[in-house]
């Protein structure tokens, strides 16, 4: 009966060494990574100075665009500040409020879309065939020759000749394009 005891314990030392022995090859086994690969852990200097090189590219490329329209913009400006009188250009149509001094006697005439407003002085409608001035506040239409509000916001629904005809020395605000004649 000693016997037997002592042939079980030995089986079971036998059976938690190999289990012990089984798990240590698992262990080593899932620490097993291919240098440099997806599962690797670690990274070599080799792999951070390639993605600094991209990122360092990546940026110049950005500056050099944002450089370029910086550019762009300079010049643009420059073509508005030595500008053409009261003819703003077609491709730069104001998009906010435009403070604009229009002399007695002459008249404003807006583009489809151009939404001008009085601030001071006095001043009449200029219609065309097809009608006059959308007065967007007072909910109605300002024929020829009619006068026009203060402070009212007017729309030209075409490019028809539609405009506003300094009576005096006026103030407008203007949004969108036009020309002063």
């Amino acid at each position: 009966m000693l016997q037997r005891i002592r042939q079980s314990r030995l089986y079971l030392y036998a059976i938690v060494v190999l289990m012990v022995v089984l798990a240590a090859g698992q262990l080593v086994q899932a620490g097993d990574f291919a240098p440099g690969s997806q599962q690797d852990p670690l990274v070599t200097q080799s792999y951070v100075e390639q993605r600094n090189e991209q990122l360092k590219f990546y940026f110049e490329q950005k500056l050099q665009e944002f450089d370029s329209l910086i550019q762009q913009m300079g010049d643009r400006i420059t073509a508005l500040q030595s500008g053409s009188g009261g003819v703003q250009p077609e491709s730069t149509a104001a998009a906010v409020l435009e403070v604009v001094n229009v002399p007695a006697g002459k008249t404003l005439t807006g583009y489809a879309g151009t939404e001008i407003v009085l601030r001071g002085g006095k001043a009449t409608a200029v219609q065309s065939q097809l009608g006059g001035l959308a007065d967007l506040t007072g909910a109605r239409d300002i024929g020829q020759g009619q006068i026009i509000p203060d402070n009212h916001l007017l729309l030209i629904p075409r490019t028809d000749g539609r405009g506003v005809k300094a009576e005096t020395d006026c103030i407008f605000m203007v949004k969108g394009r036009y020309d002063i004649q």
